[in-house]
C-alpha cells in the first residue's frame, strides 16, 4: 500500500491501514461523453486501461420482451464505441470489462414487467450472455434504479430481483461471465428495494453508489458524499446520508463486506444560496448551482470543472467532523471529494475490509490534467490500493 494511505487514514481518521493484494477499482464510463464538445469530449481513447481493474461502459437497456437494448446504435456499434472499449484488454489483458444495464434514465418499470415473469427473467439472463459474448463483455453491471420504486412494483420487486439475479448467475455463471451491480446505498432505498442476503448470494461484487446524499432537491445546501455525520445534520434523516451509515447499514443487513465496492463520485453537486453571507452546511438554497461549460447540467459539475474554479475564485472549506470539502463563490456553493478526500475513503475501505472501490464516473476526472496531474481521483485511488 501506498505510505500516503497510510498517513492519510492515521493523520485524519485515526485508521490503520492494512497492507493487502490490490484491491479492485471498479470504473464506470459514462458513453454520452463522446458528445461533449471541446475539452470536455471524452472518447474510448482518453480511457487509461491501467488505472482501473475492471471499466463498465454505461448504459445499455432492456427491451418488454427481456432482451438487451442498444440504446445508441450509431455511437455503441456503427462507430464501434463498444468494440474499441473491449479493445483495451488488448492493451492491459488483466483489465475487465463490464456492461451496464439500466441507469436512471432507464427508470424501474420495464424493470420490474420483467423480473415479474419466469420465462422473461431466463430470456433476459440469454440475452445477457449472448450480448457479452457478440461485443466482447466479460460480465453484466445490473443498474436497476430501483426495485420497489420510481413506477416498480412496491409489493413484489424486491423478492423478484433476487429471482432475476438467480437467473442471471447461473447463466452467467456457466459461461465465464461476471454479475455485479450497482446499489441504492442510503438506508431509506435500500430498506425498500433489496433483499440483502438475497441479492448478495448472487453477484460478485456490489457497487454501492454512496453518492448524491445531498443535492439541488434539497432546499438546504448538503455535500454530495459525506463520509460520517456532522454537526449539522440537525434530524434523524439527515444523520443517515453519509457514506458511513449506508456501509453500516448493508453489512448489519447481510452484506459480506467481501463484496463490497465503496463508491467515490468525481464529480460534486451545487446550490445557489439565498444569502451568500450564510455559506456554511444545511444554509438555505434557492436551487441548482450554475450548470458547467461541459457537463451543462445545473446542479452538478464534473471534477475537471471543479478543480480549475479553485485556482481563481472558488474558496476551499473543510468540514472535520464529516471528514468532507465545500467551495463558495458568491451565491454558488458545491459540495464535491477532492484528492484529500479520496485518500481518507481509500483508508476507509481497507479499515472495514471492503472489498474496494469504484468511481462515478471516469471522464469527470480531470483526464487532461489542466489542473496538475491527470486523472488525478483515479490515480489516489489506484495508489492506495497498490
Amino acid at each position: 500500500m501506498n505510505i500516503k494511505c497510510l498517513l492519510a487514514a492515521i493523520t485524519l481518521l485515526g485508521l490503520s491501514c492494512v497492507v493487502t493484494a490490490q484491491k479492485p477499482l471498479l470504473c464506470y464510463y459514462g458513453s454520452w461523453a463522446h458528445y461533449r464538445s471541446g475539452r470536455g469530449q471524452f472518447t474510448v481513447d482518453n480511457i487509461d486501461p491501467w488505472l482501473c481493474t475492471h471499466v463498465i461502459y454505461s448504459f445499455v437497456g432492456i427491451n418488454e420482451d427481456g432482451t438487451i437494448a442498444i440504446l445508441d446504435y450509431w455511437l455503441d456499434v456503427d462507430l464501434g464505441n463498444m468494440r474499441r472499449f473491449n479493445d483495451l484488454k488488448y492493451t492491459n489483458p488483466s483489465l475487465r470489462t463490464l456492461v451496464a444495464v439500466g441507469g436512471y434514465s432507464v427508470g424501474s418499470e420495464i424493470f420490474s414487467r420483467v423480473a415479474a415473469s419466469a420465462d422473461l427473467r431466463w430470456r433476459f439472463a440469454e440475452s445477457a450472455r449472448d450480448f457479452c459474448f457478440q461485443y466482447g463483455f466479460d460480465g453484466i453491471d445490473m443498474d436497476w434504479e430501483y426495485p420497489g420504486q420510481r413506477g416498480g412494483d412496491p409489493y413484489n420487486d424486491r423478492a423478484n430481483f433476487v429471482l432475476m439475479l438467480d437467473a442471471l448467475r447461473q447463466v452467467l455463471s456457466a459461461s465465464g461471465l461476471m454479475l455485479t451491480a450497482a446499489v441504492g446505498a442510503p438506508q431509506n432505498i435500500a430498506e425498500i428495494s433489496y433483499d440483502i442476503p438475497g441479492i448478495s448470494q448472487h453477484l460478485d461484487y456490489i457497487n454501492l453508489m454512496t453518492y448524491d446524499y445531498n443535492g439541488a432537491w434539497d432546499s438546504v445546501t448538503g455535500h454530495n458524499a459525506p463520509l460520517f455525520e456532522g454537526p449539522s445534520d440537525g434530524t434523524d434523516f439527515q444523520r443517515t446520508l453519509n457514506v458511513h451509515h449506508s456501509v453500516m447499514y448493508w453489512l448489519s443487513q447481510g452484506a459480506p463486506a467481501s463484496k463490497l465496492i465503496l463508491g467515490i463520485p468525481i464529480y460534486g453537486r451545487t446550490f445557489t444560496l439565498q444569502d451568500s453571507g450564510n455559506y456554511w452546511l444545511r444554509a438555505g438554497s434557492s436551487g441548482p448551482g450554475v450548470a458547467g461549460s461541459y457537463t451543462q447540467e445545473s446542479g452538478s459539475l464534473a471534477y475537471f470543472e471543479i478543480c480549475p474554479y479553485f485556482t481563481r475564485k472558488w474558496v476551499r472549506h473543510w468540514e472535520d467532523n464529516q471528514k468532507i470539502a465545500f467551495g463558495v463563490t458568491g451565491n454558488q456553493w458545491i459540495g464535491y471529494d477532492d484528492v484529500d478526500m479520496t485518500w481518507i475513503k481509500c483508508g476507509y475501505v481497507h479499515e472495514h475490509g471492503l472489498a474496494g472501490a469504484m468511481v462515478w464516473s471516469l471522464e469527470q476526472d480531470d483526464f487532461h490534467g489542466y489542473c496538475g496531474s491527470v486523472n488525478p481521483i483515479m490515480s489516489t485511488i489506484r495508489q492506495c490500493f497498490s
